[in-house]
């Protein structure tokens, strides 16, 4: 039976059954991202995943320190956050450039329908080119602070903690192969990330992501709030979203003034590859 608790967690397997069971909790899957990748995840009915421990991942620590590099190698990850607030470190990360920046979401029935209808996926070289079967979740992610295999650690998942020296089955879980695309480092608890989770059934050498399709009740389920500098957009999706009433705007437009990076460039303006 699933621990309803971080409290009453007692095994890795008890934490991992808990934090599958938390990621389909939520009210709604938020995805932070820009309208231009947008635009291709709605224009292609798709969604792409990046390998755990592709150097294009933010967090480097992921891959090198939790779970197991064997796992790592077949194991691809996409990025949610559960939680209404708008979040301004997320906005600043992944909302760039901010004239384009977007949050998602997506409601959680077409969320858990999308998740568990999901047969296979396919591997991605600029376009799909071999389907292949794999395990899928939808899971909240723990965060974990203390020294690195440490039989102390403190692992923390969103108000509650558990500190593993008392589940002795918990001792340095951190590195546990199991743990692999579960655990982050505390210094990311203010992401609130829920991932899906995709693990193949063996390495795929020299593909770094791979896609699912999305079907047409999700994309019509899902609803856009603009970053706070978002500059409004001419092109046919935007427009029919906006029709639709599928398009809100950001509690802090024009209230929040990040420093681009143009700035401080002597061409003084940004302009897209």
């Amino acid at each position: 039976m699933c621990a309803k608790q971080l409290k009453d967690v007692t095994d890795v397997d008890a934490l991992i059954s808990y934090l599958k069971d938390k990621g389909e909790s939520h009210t709604y899957y938020y995805h932070y991202t820009s309208w231009d990748s947008f635009l291709k995840i709605y224009e292609n009915s798709s969604f792409l995943l990046t390998r755990g421990n592709s150097l294009n991942i933010n967090d480097q620590q992921e891959a090198f320190m939790k779970g197991a590099p064997p796992i790592w190698d077949k194991t691809y990850i996409g990025s949610f956050a559960y939680g209404y607030s708008e979040n301004m470190a997320m906005w600043g990360l992944y909302g760039q450039p901010a004239s384009d920046a977007i949050r998602i979401a997506i409601p959680k029935t077409e969320m858990l329908n999308w998740i568990h209808a999901i047969k296979e996926v396919y591997i991605w070289d600029g376009a799909p080119i071999d389907s292949i079967h794999a395990d899928v979740t939808l899971n909240d992610i723990v965060y974990v602070s203390g020294e690195a295999r440490s039989d102390n650690l403190l692992l923390s998942h969103q108000n509650k903690t558990l500190e593993t020296v008392n589940v002795p089955a918990l001792n340095g879980v951190d590195t546990f192969p199991q743990m692999t695309g579960y655990i982050k480092n505390a210094a990311w608890r203010y992401e609130n990330e829920v991932r899906i989770r995709i693990e193949l059934p063996y390495v795929v050498d020299g593909n770094e992501k791979i896609m699912i399709k999305i079907p047409d009740s999700v994309l019509s389920s899902i609803t856009v709030m603009e970053g706070p500098s978002f500059d409004n957009k001419s092109d046919d999706i935007y427009n029919l979203l906006h029709s639709q009433g599928r398009i809100q705007k950001s509690a802090f437009t024009g209230l929040l003034k990040y420093r681009s990076l143009c700035s401080l460039c002597v061409h003084g303006t940004f302009e897209k590859k």
